[in-house]
């Protein structure tokens, strides 16, 4: 609020409006011209006076340049209630109330001004048209009121810019606020359909313990009704006792009275005793001063008094009989006594189990909505982790299909997160090797105790086979060293010496036979998990017999026989049926249990993918193809050959008690004991095996050997149990 302050009695012209490109005179000379111009104005709350400057200091038809606007108050035609009474500016600019009382002419007032006019009935005009007569809040009448503001703001030059601004503002103001209700619009309807599903989840809540609810309260209604019978049960005990406590004591006052009624009794009785007496003594006296007379006054006076004696002890006793035969004995009393204490303490009892079901059933039902709230947090938090989470992988089935077995596994994913187990796994798929498996590897040299496929100088490349590469490799090692061993007329060499020739002469170069010898090495304890690939190595190591691989070949061709034979015997179709192929293997090795049948006859059916009651094509399963893929059927037999075996080694290693050492007699006690149905020769050849001695070298008995090599000799010898186990 500005407070304009006349310091002149002469008229001061209207100041023009203010425009943007006005730059006040804020020097002293400026202050002080304005203020000998004799007007100045103050802010509300402050002391400092501001100058205004003076009408000779306003440029003529620029700073006095106030529009083509006429000036006319608001106010002018305003009329008050219905009673035609209003405020009215006059030709002088004076305000006047104008009623029907005043003598005032409407040609002495002032008239509205044409462009206001117009503005009116242009805007009374807008709104009929738009249908928007009715005073409220709407987007048509906005727009005809935004066009006449729009009209006015271009008439009214001087505040152009102000009023463009300020309706500037207004228009941001309501575009925002459209933006925020478009936006706000979508939320809701999410919000609408959050609070419903919420309501639906409340209400299925709600169902699922309705029925513990239910249980609750029926629970909660019994209870109450038990208290309300026991304290019935109470106030009838109460009533009961004081019923016989009046009893008791109205008895008690008519025993007492009795009891002095008794005494007085008494005391009579023994008055007229004592008076009978005397006169009994009296009579005696005068019969003896004179034995024939009696005085018959004394008689009837006697007799009188008898009489009166003998109404009164009636009236008394019979009295006595009316007072005291309601009354109940005081050993009955001392009965009901022992029995309200009973109930009293039964009462209390009562009392106190109430009050620890009360306590119980509160802290049951606190109990209760601590548990429904865990359970909506833990169904939130299950929600969310559904949303977020993904189960995580059992990484260690992976060890069934990567080559080297569990233990290469475990050896490849110790200490791996997932990203870099399926890096692992994708580099096994591709034939690819760990990250960390050197490219090359270092030769041994050609020292002593190396042996001759492996004597190399240098690097040797890696070219890491895999499962299928070994196999061809390793079974044409064996086919060669059989076309050897049936050439060989003298003694044979070992396996090892023959992978060196065989190398030689397949490879020329030396370098690529070491580079096949490192990487037939490399392979082989890579996938020792695969029964053929670790007896091989067992072989060439030394540590397997090498008559096991022929014993194997030589079985499998006899139980073919054997199935070919039954065949023929049943027709000659090529095929057996399940109960005639497993009867045929359980006479071929009669040292099988029911169990390894059942395997064996599964691996046949699950190799062959047929059902259980369909013949089985048993020449297939002795085929192999070209790569020497391993088949579930001679998989499964060689498997048990070796289970068998280790059995048998596991055996005689009991009877030997875990002895470090030990010496032939030994075992040969230990076989004995564990397969006493043995002939000497296969005895001696178990034992010229276990201790490495040769067929032609004589053995001594006291040959002494570590027990863990002499087991492990065995478990890859070609021995087997020839009885049932005992």
């Amino acid at each position: 609020m500005i407070n304009i302050e006349e310091h002149r009695s002469t008229d001061v012209p209207a100041l023009p409006p203010i425009e943007r490109k006005i730059v006040f005179d804020s020097s002293c000379e400026g202050k002080r011209r304005a203020k000998g111009s004799g007007v100045s104005y103050s802010l509300r709350g402050h002391q400092r006076q501001f100058c205004l400057p003076s009408p000779s200091a306003l440029k003529p038809h620029q700073d006095t340049y106030s529009g083509d606007l006429d000036t006319w108050p608001a106010h002018a035609s305003v009329t008050h209630g219905s009673t035609g009474t209003g405020v009215h500016v006059t030709k002088d600019k004076h305000l006047v109330v104008i009623n029907a009382k005043s003598g005032m002419t409407k040609c002495q007032l002032t008239p509205k001004p044409k462009f206001l006019e117009q503005l009116e009935r242009f805007l009374e005009k807008e709104l009929a048209s738009l249908g928007a007569t009715e005073v409220r809040a709407s987007e048509p009448r906005l727009q005809a009121y935004r066009e006449v503001f729009e009209h006015l703001i271009e008439d009214f030059k001087t505040y152009k810019p102000l009023l463009s601004a300020i309706k500037n503002e207004y228009e941001m103001v309501l575009a925002q606020q459209r933006d925020e209700i478009r936006h706000l619009q979508p939320l809701q309807q999410m919000l609408v359909a959050v609070s419903e599903e919420s309501e639906q989840k409340l209400m299925a809540i709600r169902e699922h313990d309705k029925q513990e609810v239910k249980d609750l309260k029926l629970e909660n209604r019994r209870l109450y009704e038990k208290i309300d019978e026991l304290n019935s049960e109470q106030l009838s005990l109460e009533e009961q006792v004081r019923k016989l406590s009046e009893e008791l004591q109205a008895n008690y006052i008519i025993y007492r009275d009795e009891c002095d009624a008794r005494k007085l009794l008494i005391s009579d009785i023994n008055e007229l005793r004592f008076q009978q007496e005397e006169a009994m003594m009296s009579k005696h006296t005068t019969d003896a001063v004179e034995p024939t007379k009696d005085d018959p006054v004394t008689l009837r006076i006697a007799l009188r008094k008898l009489r009166e004696d003998e109404a009164e002890a009636t009236r008394k006793l019979n009295e006595m009989k009316a007072n005291y035969g309601d009354v109940i004995p005081r050993r009955d009393y001392e009965q009901l006594k022992t029995q309200y204490q009973t109930l009293e303490e039964k009462l209390e009892i009562l009392k106190d189990d109430y009050l620890k079901l009360k306590a119980e059933h509160d802290a049951l039902l606190e109990m209760h909505k601590q548990v429904v709230q865990q359970r909506d947090d833990f169904y939130v938090e299950s929600e969310t982790l559904k949303r977020s989470g993904t189960p995580r992988p059992s990484w260690s089935r992976c060890s069934e299909f990567i080559s080297g077995g569990p233990d290469r596994w475990k050896l490849l994913s110790n200490g791996k997160t997932s990203d870099e187990l399926v890096e692992v796994l994708l580099n096994e798929i591709r034939g690819i090797g760990p990250s960390d498996e050197a490219e090359y590897f270092e030769g041994l040299g050609f020292g002593p105790g190396v042996p001759k496929y492996l004597q190399y100088e240098g690097k040797v490349k890696n070219r890491r086979l895999k499962v299928r590469d070994c196999n061809v490799l390793m079974h044409d090692i064996w086919k060669e060293r059989q076309i050897q061993s049936a050439e060989q007329t003298t003694e044979s060499v070992s396996l090892a010496d023959f992978i060196h020739r065989y190398l030689q002469q397949r490879f020329c170069l030396p370098k690529m036979a070491a580079e096949w010898a490192y990487n037939l090495r490399d392979a082989c304890q890579k996938y020792s998990n695969n029964v053929d690939i670790k007896f091989f190595w067992a072989v060439v190591c030394g540590e397997g017999d090498e008559q096991v691989y022929y014993s194997l070949i030589a079985s499998t061709a006899q139980l073919l026989a054997n199935l070919v034979k039954m065949d023929q015997a049943r027709g000659g179709h090529q095929t057996l049926s399940q109960e005639d192929f497993g009867a045929v293997i359980a006479d071929f090795y009669l040292t099988k249990s029911d169990d390894d049948i059942t395997r064996l006859v599964k691996a046949a059916t699950t190799e062959q993918g047929i059902a259980d009651d369909a013949p089985i094509r048993y020449a297939l399963l002795f085929m192999e193809d070209d790569e020497y893929r391993s088949r579930p059927f001679l998989d499964e037999l060689k498997k048990q050959r070796f289970q068998d075996t280790a059995k048998y080694v596991k055996d005689i290693h009991s009877k030997l008690n875990d002895h470090q050492f030990v010496t032939v007699g030994e075992l040969k006690q230990a076989i004995m004991s564990t397969d006493p149905e043995t002939d000497s020769a296969r005895l001696d050849a178990t034992v010229r095996w276990a201790f490495g001695v040769s067929d032609n070298a004589p053995m001594d008995a006291a040959i002494t050997r570590p027990l863990g090599k002499v087991l492990t000799r065995l478990q890859f010898g070609n021995i087997r149990r020839t009885g049932f186990k005992p």
